[in-house]
């Protein structure tokens, strides 16, 4: 008894201190037949403390996620379900719209439950989850005490964790907890972060099939995921997990709780959030666009102020880092600097750099795109026009170098010729007089 107690609370400590920077309004959908309101009691009561504002909805109830084709909710959790569809107006593409409109998604599966709507949209994503029936197994790497014989409670350590810090804090030490449910096949996307990934010896396969044919297996060692992490460009952001087990009350494995926590958060926007709060540039002199457009060669200082989300102080920080850059670009690139922290504004750090314009004029793009794993996506562009030299502005004979041997000979020449004619006005034809004389 007093190990449960124990669990318990340490369940509860790691749900807290955190405030999403969004609107708290969230929808929990479930399946009373997999899941219960009385199992999940520690996960929802941790994102009330949260002060999250949660709607419960069943599957097969009336469930609108627009209104006026407006989001009646910021996010959406979805729990295992054995009906094919999640509502009647609720499908994939709905789903899909939801994301694409910056509405954050959960989404839970195990081997008794996944709809057809949260596979379509998952597929959208690229993140393709074993079907139903199908469950990761191990028979090297298993719990004796809990799958002596299907060998479905598979050992994890350290080497299946893959996150590197984007979404799951780093983790001291060797790790050791169990898994159980199913897997999920990854697509090449940039915009997807493996969280778990399966062991060499495991695989899935369809647990009412008895056969060991090789390619009716869903996916074979390493080629499994059992959490994935997705954000969208529009900052929205998605995440899959295929065990339901670490949401339930009473939950013994102390990195399952981080990983739900960890991954719940990020979701929902607590964590690894950052912002652009102010974008300027000018010339050297501190003299606006507006008032001198910029021509080719002129220096230039650009400014821009970034923020981040503290979940423990639930207050915007100054933000850091050392690989903010600064692209100049007409069709590709001409520029691309390093920005360097210059001072702190207000909950701002501020990245600036001092750089001379192209020699080249047209139409460019000041564009500060900042894309790491875990953190929201940065994509500040100014676009304006850069003029040629007006003609009273292009530099004049002797200051341009290349003109100097010309101008050298002009003058020479000119130098010579008057020289010439002063010689052959005034010099006397004495020696035809004499000759006439005589």
């Amino acid at each position: 008894m007093l190990l449960l107690n124990g669990i318990t609370v340490l369940f509860m400590a790691v749900f807290t201190m955190a405030v999403s920077v969004l609107d708290p309004a969230t929808l929990v959908i479930y399946d009373p037949k997999l899941t219960t309101l009385d199992e999940i009691s520690q996960y929802t009561e941790s994102l009330n403390q949260r002060q999250f504002q949660l709607t419960f909805k069943e599957v097969g109830e009336t469930i609108q996620l627009f209104k006026n084709q407006e989001k009646l909710y910021s996010n959406v959790i979805i729990f295992p379900t054995k009906l094919r569809t999640i509502g009647e107006e609720i499908n994939g593409a709905k789903l899909l719209e939801f994301f694409n409109k910056g509405g954050n998604i959960l989404t839970i599966t195990n081997p008794d439950g996944l709809s057809e709507s949260t596979r379509t949209f998952l597929n959208q994503l690229g993140i393709y989850p074993s079907p139903r029936n199908h469950a990761l197994l191990d028979h090297f790497q298993y719990d004796p005490k809990k799958a002596s014989d299907t060998h479905d409670v598979v050992k994890l350590n350290s080497s299946n964790v893959i996150d590197n810090g984007a979404i799951i804090p780093k983790q001291d030490g060797d790790l050791e907890f169990n898994y159980k449910g199913s897997t999920a096949i990854l697509g090449n996307g940039r915009l997807i972060f493996p969280i778990l990934q399966a062991p060499t010896t495991s695989y899935t396969k369809d647990l009412k099939n008895d056969d060991l044919i090789l390619e009716n297996n869903w996916s074979q060692g390493t080629q499994g995921y059992l959490s994935v992490g997705f954000q969208g460009l529009n900052n929205a952001r998605a995440g899959w997990i295929g065990s339901d087990e670490w949401f339930q009350n009473g939950n013994d494995d102390k990195f399952g709780g981080i990983l739900i926590d960890s991954l719940t958060k990020w979701i929902l926007h607590e964590t690894k959030v950052i912002k652009v709060t102010q974008v300027e540039h000018s010339h050297s002199d501190g003299t606006l666009y507006e008032n001198r457009p910029y021509k080719i060669k002129d220096e230039i200082i650009y400014k821009i102020a970034i923020t981040q989300w503290d979940p423990e102080t639930s207050k915007w920080i100054p933000f850091e880092a050392a690989d903010v850059q600064l692209e100049i670009k007409l069709l590709d690139p001409y520029h691309r600097l390093n920005l360097i922290p210059s001072g702190i504004l207000g909950d701002s750090t501020i990245y600036s750099v001092k750089f001379q314009l192209p020699d080249h004029h047209g139409v460019f793009t000041f564009t500060t795109n900042y894309r790491r794993p875990g953190l929201s996506y940065i994509d500040e562009t100014n676009t304006m026009a850069i003029r040629h030299l007006a003609n009273d502005e292009y530099p004049r004979s002797w200051d341009i170098s290349n003109s100097w041997v010309y101008v050298t000979s002009a003058v020479v020449v000119f130098i010579g010729w008057f020289i010439f004619v002063i010689l052959f006005i005034y010099s006397g034809e004495s020696s035809i007089d004499g000759k006439k004389e005589k």
